[in-house]
């Protein structure tokens, strides 16, 4: 378990929740459980130049005829957000390999104390 910031250590799980085969960037979903007291829903994996890269889920609205997003959830601390991305990224790799495997199985969970 990893200390944030001289709080006590986060429990975080992870599963992928939708893999998506194809040519566009968004490669799959993920939801995660911290602490075992809050979930957080549709968290995107995107590749990009075999750049994979994890976007925190959003509400997007007008203002002056242009389309603003807003992250409806974020790590509040860059270690914080570091550990996040990394286990997400862990558990999309776990998925494709699964994926790559054979038969689709039951969805990949991770579990990970940060």
């Amino acid at each position: 378990m990893a200390k944030t910031q001289g709080k006590t250590p986060i429990d975080i799980q992870v599963r992928i929740d939708r893999l998506m085969v194809g040519e566009d960037s968004a490669k799959a979903f993920a939801s995660v459980t911290i602490g075992g007291a809050f979930a957080v829903h549709d968290i995107r994996i995107t590749e990009k130049d075999n750049k994979v890269t994890v976007g925190m889920p959003f509400r997007s609205y007008k203002s002056g005829g242009e389309t603003k997003y807003v992250d409806t959830f974020h790590p509040i601390t860059a270690e914080t957000r570091s550990a996040l991305v990394a286990e997400v990224t862990k558990a999309y790799e776990a998925a494709l390999e699964q994926e790559m495997a054979g038969p689709k199985q039951s969805k990949v969970s991770m579990h990970q104390h940060m």
